[in-house]
């Protein structure tokens, strides 16, 4: 499975969990306001899962991504 799936995967598990409607993930879908819609408590649920699933992830290095792809681009070509 590509890093790329795997995020959205993630994704698509954190709006599960906290309850927000399913949507199509694209890589230029915004991650906030009125692209996911994601906030604190959804980005900090994130941020662990892509910790526990990558060994590391943006949040905790200090980066704020917009988009899917922003996350994508994080990990470059798979060797997080």
């Amino acid at each position: 499975m590509s890093v790329e799936q795997q995020i959205i995967e993630l994704l698509q598990l954190v709006l599960k969990h906290q309850d927000k409607p399913a949507q199509e993930i694209t890589l230029e879908k915004p991650l906030y306001d009125e692209g996911l819609g994601l906030d604190s408590l959804c980005v900090a649920e994130l941020s662990a899962l892509l910790e526990k699933t990558f060994k590391k992830d943006p949040y905790t290095e200090g980066i704020l991504p917009e988009t899917v792809a922003d996350i994508v681009a994080f990990y470059g070509d798979g060797s997080a």
